[in-house]
Order: structure tokens, then sequence, then C-alpha cells
């Protein structure tokens, strides 16, 4: 699930003690987007290096 901008900056304001700048929240929901970019690419190389070696389903005569 998605973090939204709310929970962002809710963990901005218990990490940095204070109020984040708008900067801070924006820096922070980018991050936020590259690590779920980042995941879908993972996930997508692992589902396809699984397809590459499943052998060819049988059953056709």
């Amino acid at each position: 699930m998605a973090e939204t901008r709310e929970e962002t900056i809710a963990t901005l304001r218990m990490r940095l003690g204070r109020e984040p700048t708008e900067d801070e929240i924006r820096a922070a929901r980018d991050e936020v987007i590259r690590r779920a970019y980042a995941a879908m690419a993972v996930t997508d190389m692992l589902l396809r290096d699984e397809a590459e070696e499943e052998p060819p389903a049988s059953g056709s005569t």
C-alpha cells in the first residue's frame, strides 16, 4: 500500500522534531515514489526470470 502525503508528513515530524517544510515533504514523497518504482522493477525482473525458468506446459499431442 502506498504511503499517503499525511503519513509522509507525520514521519517527517517524528524524525525532524518539527513541522517539515514543503521542500522536505516533496523530497520525501519523491523518495517514496522512487522506492515504489524500484520495487516494481525488481518484481518485474523476478517474474520474468521465473517465467523463463518454467518448462513449457505439456499436454500437446
